[in-house]
């Protein structure tokens, strides 16, 4: 947790240095894409164990803006919970969603932006003895686009994502209820 609240602090400065920079409205309509890096905390919920951990997380979105106001796509995004190794390959445990995404602009001429999405979740556990899976999830965040050029916009965000896993009902194990959310802080670079 202590990750996280370094980057939740550190998005907060990078917002507020850079808020005496005058945002511009979003780019024209068009098609854009969009990387981003942060850290976050990420908890994993079912009837037999709970744990929690913080870690890295990334996401990429591609969008179409129809308007300065609203824009539609695709996003991918994640969180490691542990990182995976090439030399051990019991290790790694990670969330990652694939959704369709809106991007909606609150306010005519400003940078702030509102996301949300919905799509497939995936959970995935190398332990033994652990068990993968996948369901649905949603997302909603919020950030704020500061002009770098004309093409290229800085933006902090904030994003929770959450979702339900289907259950495991096996000889080995039966597992039900289990729930999956993470919690990210971070950049993106989004181009246009």
């Amino acid at each position: 947790m202590h990750q996280a609240t370094r980057v939740l602090l550190g998005s907060l400065w990078a917002f507020a240095a850079l808020s005496t920079c005058r945002a511009q409205a979003p780019s024209q309509p068009g098609f854009w894409v969009a990387g981003e890096l942060g850290g976050g905390s990420a908890t994993y919920n079912s009837n037999v164990l709970s744990h929690s951990n913080s870690g890295l997380t990334m996401g990429l979105e591609g969008a179409y803006s129809f308007n300065s106001r609203f824009s539609l796509g695709l996003r991918l995004n994640g969180c490691s919970l542990e990182a995976s190794n090439l030399n051990d390959p019991s290790k790694g445990e990670s969330i990652s969603q694939l959704a369709v995404g809106v991007r909606v602009y609150p306010i005519p001429g400003q940078g702030l932006f509102l996301r949300g999405g919905l799509g497939s979740l995936r959970y995935t556990n190398n332990h033994p003895m652990a068990f993968k899976g996948s369901g649905t999830g949603f997302s909603l965040g919020a950030g704020y686009e500061f002009p770098l050029t004309k093409r290229l916009h800085f933006s902090p965000v904030v994003d929770v994502t959450q979702g339900k896993l289907d259950d495991v009902n096996n000889a080995l194990a039966t597992i039900w209820d289990r729930r999956v959310r993470f919690v990210s802080f971070g950049i993106s670079l989004k181009f246009s």
